[in-house]
Parts: structure tokens; sequence; C-alpha cells
């Protein structure tokens, strides 16, 4: 799937699909092309718009109070981040930021796309005055690990080596919205290795509902390990968008169907769509929950996350389209409930070793039952053939038994 530029802030958005590296880059970084930076529309001001459908909806504002994110570090993998702009400038970002790309340096993490940059917004963007547009967690800190370079996504396919560095810096919570078609060894183990340090893991969903409805990765890997998060994304209305990609992998929905998203230069992007956009929505509500409950597993978090998300209207959970509900922020935060019962990441896998066999019982006692059984079934045997000669008067092999002497004889 290509993505199409954003040319106008009523243009749509899909999924960054990201395609395998046929050759590998190595050595010295790639030439910088000219990056040139895709914005949107002058910055949205209160008195001129209302607040975007999507905050309404979200009502992140009320779990502020309790938290807003702040100690917990988010690496975001994708196109990068441009800090250009009132709103942006003020994200607490983790530098240098971590570039795979092979496109500028390692620590050059300039976005000459959008998508990363607008990804980044969703989950941090700060309150700024005159502005609605606002990130679920923005005290969170970012970390950017740029994975790819602009829409075509050609020859990258790093996305291992970007979840490997997230967990190398110690993140707590990465969002990946990029989407491979296929699972790879290197990025599976790059997945245990998340869960193994007991990293909460958000993916994007896809966008493939309307054509092959293939399984997206890393998010498919939702299967195998508790400490992933796969994203589905809904409208307005609540409903699952058709261009979702559904599927049992899916966990979780979150609007991303019709949003806005904050530009470069103090610009902003209305009507996007793409579960790239629903992602950092639950990333920001797993930071909000990783401040609030500091001692809570990645495990731990995703079950929260699901249990407190909101029953999708005439809808039966787990669904292939909404997974559990639709994400709650404030709930997530403020359930009461036993946590702690819930089962941590899976150890790392051992080979299995064969059982020994039990030491053998004790043979007295079953010898002694066994001599006395048959000693009192030689005498049940012995009685019965007493009783039997007294009856019939004989002696074994035919003899008689001798006649009772006569009395007085």
């Amino acid at each position: 799937m290509r993505v199409r530029p954003l040319a106008a802030a009523a243009a749509s958005c899909a999924l960054l699909m990201s395609v395998p590296a046929t050759t590998s880059i190595t050595g010295a970084a790639a030439a910088p092309p000219e990056c040139n930076v895709k914005i949107g529309s002058p910055a949205r001001q209160a008195e001129q718009a209302g607040e975007p459908w999507e905050h309404k909806r979200l009502n992140v504002r009320q779990v502020w109070p309790i938290t807003d994110g702040s100690g917990v570090l988010v690496a975001v993998i994708d196109s990068g981040f441009n800090n250009e702009g009132t709103q942006l400038s003020q994200i607490h970002l983790r530098l240098p930021g971590v570039n795979v790309s092979g496109v500028f340096g390692p620590n050059d993490v300039r976005d000459c796309f959008y998508h990363g940059t607008a990804v980044t917004g969703i989950i941090a963007a700060p309150r700024v005055d005159g502005v609605f547009f606002t990130g679920v967690a923005p005290g969170v800190t970012i970390l950017p690990i740029k994975e790819q370079q602009d829409e075509n996504q050609k020859d990258t396919g790093r996305l291992a080596e970007a979840v490997k560095a997230a967990v190398a810096a110690g993140a707590r919570v990465i969002n990946i919205s990029i989407t491979e078609p296929n699972g790879t060894p290197d990025l599976e183990q790059a997945i245990a290795a998340a869960a193994r340090a007991n990293i909460v893991v958000v993916a994007a969903g896809g966008n493939d509902g309307q054509n092959t409805n293939q399984a997206a990765y890393p998010a498919a890997y939702s299967t195998q390990y508790p400490n992933v998060l796969a994203v589905s994304m809904t409208d307005r209305a609540d409903t699952v968008s058709g261009v979702s990609t559904h599927g049992n992998y899916i966990n979780i929905a979150a609007p991303g169907s019709g949003v806005e998203v904050a530009m470069p230069k103090n610009t902003y992007a209305p009507n996007q769509d793409g579960t790239s956009f629903a992602s950092p929505v639950v990333a920001g509500t797993a930071a909000l929950v990783r401040a609030a409950h500091p001692k809570l597993t990645a495990a731990a978090v995703v079950s929260r996350i699901e249990a407190t998300a909101d029953a999708p209207p005439g809808v039966t959970v787990p669904s292939a389209s909404y997974g559990y509900g639709i994400v709650n922020p404030y709930l997530a935060v403020t359930a009461v409930r036993n946590d702690a019962a819930v089962s941590p990441a899976p150890p790392t896998p051992q080979a299995v070793k064969a059982v020994p066999p039990p030491p053998p019982a004790s043979r007295h006692l079953q010898h002694l039952a066994l001599g006395v059984s048959v000693a009192l079934l030689g005498l049940a045997v012995l009685a019965g053939l007493i009783a039997a000669i007294v009856r019939r008067g004989t002696w074994f092999g035919g003899m008689h038994a001798p006649a009772p002497p006569s009395v007085g004889e």
C-alpha cells in the first residue's frame, strides 16, 4: 500500500507500510536528500473552531489531575519528528534520537514526511492557550526513532532494529504505526525482547480491511505476546472503519477515522484516517497507566486497558473489529481492580527437560499383604473341601470314609 502525500488539510492519510530491505545499508549513511517538510493548515484557534470530536470522545483532560504521563519514556518508531512550531517544540524529548533508516546520520531524526510528527503529537502534544488540540499524555518523554524516510517506504524494513533500540533505551511504551505484511524471525525476536523487558508495545492494526484483510505485523504478535496491543480505528459514531483490518489479533479500538493531527510549522490537518492515528491514542493511554501504576507489568497494563474499554454499540466482545472495545483513558487509570491476578509477561523460553521417574515405592507392605491374602485364600479353599467331604461322605481320590462305629461295639 502506498501512502498518499498530504497536499492539503483535507487530504486523508493511510497507514505507513514498510517494505523489507533487499540490500543491507552499511558504513556511512546515504547522502541526505532534500527534506521538504509537509505542512497542514494554520493553527486552529479556540475561537475559530470547536474541539475535535475525538478529544471530546476521549475526554482525557479529566485524567490529567491524576497523571499526565510524566516520568514515562515512550519510543515512537516512525518517520522521525519535526519540532517546528509553538506546540511541538514543547514536547519533552529524549535526545539524541535514533535513526535506523539508513538516511542521514545515526541520530538525525528529521521528519521529511510528516507521519511521525503527527503520531508523536497525538501522544504528547502539550496544552497551548488558544489551541484545542492536545496529546493524550502531554507529560511523557518521547524518544523519536526514525525507521522510515518518506511515503514510498523503500529499502528500509528496519523495524526489528528500531524495536531493539527502544528496548536498549529503556522505553516503557513503544508505539509502532508502521506495519509489515508478514512476521519475520528478527522482528519476533525483537518483540520477545520487549516482552522480557516489560515494555508495552502498541501497534497499528492495519488498513487493509477493504482489500485482502491481511494481518499486520507487529500488531499480529498480540496473539503470542501479552505485552502487545493491536489497535483498530473508530469514527465519530463509534463504528470501526471498513478500512480497518480486522481479525482475532485486534485487542482494542480507538478514534482514528476523520481525526485531527498536529503538523510542523504551527499547522494542523483535520479529517485524517488510519490505524496509524488510533495506535498513538492507545500508546498515550498505556503511558498514563504506567505513570499512575508504576508497579504493573506490561501484561497487566494491557489487561487493564482491555478490561476498562467502552463496550462497542451492539457488539459482543472480544470482537474481530473492536477487540475488547473502545479505549477509555480515564477508566484505564482510575478503575479499581485486582491487577495482581494478571499473568506476567512470558519468561525467556527454556528447553523442555525430561521429567525424571518417581522413586520406587517400598514393596515390604505389598509383600506382607500378598502373603496374608494367599494364606486366607488357602484356608478358604481347605474349608470348602472339608465341607464337601462331609456332605458327600467321600475322601479325596474316591476312597470311602470309614463307617462310624456302632453303638456299644
